[in-house]
């Protein structure tokens, strides 16, 4: 007997072996593909949660899955039980919006781009450029180059139909529901994605959507710091300058901000469509248990020239006046946005968002206006009394006829002015959005407070007629003005 055991000791060190079953530590159910090593080799646990691994006794072994913590033991038994606990796996933040169509959940058409496809095609364009290669889109740029004003449409709605938001900030102009791109210089160097959604889709979008939405996501916080310079220089003398710097993520990933300083300019295409443009960012984030707030301040200035009007009747046969006959705009514009998101988790399956905006602009489109008639005092014809009531038209339009005196001799109408029609306006509003979310079922309770006040007011100076000029001086002059609101 004693010979017997004498001989099986050492077979069961020639060929030891540790088996075991790896279980969860909440459910005590059993754990497929868990991954143990020790050393170099290793293996995984059957859909029962068993192993089997060929290694010396008191050797050490890890186990390791996604979403359990590792667990790393010494091997002193030939047959074990692991328990693994769960845990949460921090990835990057992603901030949720009632106003973002899901893939599979949400009844719309919709297109995505993402920060890879953003960086691939985008240098200096506004945005519209850069979407017009998504399905049902089309953008027209003024300069031809895409830089300046720029418009987009979507399945045939213009811009004025199309619900326009960044970081759910509404960037449609409270009268006109237009955009202007322009505000917004370099935006896309922050973009984390923009999301098309076309056709009538989120309600919460409100009224403006009838043609569709675009919503432009941005990013604050990066995992890692980092500090970048473009410098660029293209066709029609484009050029551009950014600076754009990032903390990464402080005191454990709580609170993190970044900033941006851009500078484009560009000559356009097109003649006399010419574009500068400056924009500033910063944003600001802290991250906590159960809830996260979201600054971001975003100023933009942009002095574009433009040439809306067309030509004379009488000029299109001449070669030179209809390629020098057009009036050049200069259109100056400062807009300041200051935003704060907030999304509160009350408890699993409930969250709370809240979108609270400020934004201020104030700017104004500059033109040389003119108006010149021969005109005869003593001269009764048609034509003679057509030109003396269109000059006085002209200047009653612009409030000047009490500073105005008529000559009784034969003499010329002529009058040229400098005019600037100015818009200074603001807006704030804040975008509360309740959601409960079990299983397959979602429910979103929203709504949206604006209030709107513009001043639009014009003026005049510079006058070619010395009597307005001894009487108005050089100042700017102004001659109308009204007010609006909304709520």
């Amino acid at each position: 007997m004693k010979q017997l055991i004498l001989l099986l000791f050492p077979l069961f060190f020639l060929y030891p072996q540790i088996t075991g079953t790896v279980i969860d530590a909440e459910t005590n159910k059993p754990l497929s593909g868990v991954n143990i090593t020790s050393g170099d080799i290793g293996t995984a646990s059957d859909k029962d949660g068993r192993f089997t691994l060929d290694i010396q006794p008191e050797t050490e072994m890890i186990f390791s899955h996604i979403g359990y913590e590792t667990v790393t033991l010494i091997a002193n038994s030939p047959e074990i039980k692991i328990k693994m606990t769960s845990k949460a796996i921090k990835g990057k933040q992603v901030f949720v919006s009632a106003t973002r169509a899901v893939a599979g959940l949400t009844p719309v058409a919709f297109s995505t781009l993402t920060p890879s496809e953003i960086e691939i095609h985008y240098t200096v364009e506004d945005v519209p450029m850069i979407l017009a290669s998504e399905p049902g889109v089309w953008a027209y740029s003024e300069s031809g180059n895409g830089t300046g004003y720029s418009y987009v449409s979507i399945r045939g709605f213009d811009q004025s139909r199309i619900a326009v938001m960044l970081d759910n900030v509404p960037l449609n102009d409270n009268e006109s529901h237009q955009v202007y791109w322009v505000d917004h210089g370099d935006i896309l160097s922050d973009a984390k994605d923009v999301q098309i959604q076309r056709g009538i889709g989120n309600s919460l979008y409100g009224s403006a959507a009838f043609g569709g939405s675009i919503n432009i996501t941005t990013q604050i916080v990066d995992d890692e710091p980092e500090l970048r310079v473009v410098v660029g220089e293209g066709s029609f003398n484009t050029k551009k300058f950014s600076v754009k710097g990032n903390s990464g993520k402080w005191f454990g990933d709580h609170l993190g901000l970044s900033a941006r300083y851009s500078q484009i300019e560009s000559d356009g295409y097109r003649e006399f469509h010419d574009s500068r443009q400056k924009a500033f960012s910063f944003g600001l984030e802290h991250r906590g248990k159960n809830m996260t707030n979201q600054f971001r301040t975003l100023i933009g200035y942009e002095n574009t020239l433009l040439s809306w009007d067309g030509i004379y009747a009488n000029d299109i046969m001449n070669r030179k006046k209809r390629r020098e006959g057009y009036k050049v705009y200069t259109d100056d514009f400062l807009q300041h946005i200051y935003s704060l998101n907030t999304r509160w988790l009350i408890s699993d399956g409930m969250t709370f968002s809240n979108t609270a905006y400020l934004v201020k602009g104030s700017g104004y489109y500059e033109v040389e206006k003119s108006a010149g008639h021969e005109y005869d005092p003593q001269d009764t014809t048609d034509s003679n009394q057509e030109n003396h009531d269109d000059f006085m038209e002209f200047i009653q339009s612009y409030n000047l006829d009490s500073f105005y005196e008529e000559s009784d001799s034969s003499d010329t109408l002529d009058l040229t002015l400098l005019r600037r029609k100015w818009i200074v306006n603001s807006y704030s509003g804040i975008v509360p959005v309740f959601t409960i979310q079990k299983s397959k079922f979602r429910l979103d309770i929203g709504g949206e407070f604006r209030a709107y006040f513009g001043d639009h007011f014009g003026e005049i100076t510079d006058f070619s007629n010395p009597e307005l000029s001894d009487s108005l001086g050089t100042d700017w002059v102004k001659y109308y003005q009204y007010f609006g609101k909304k709520t």
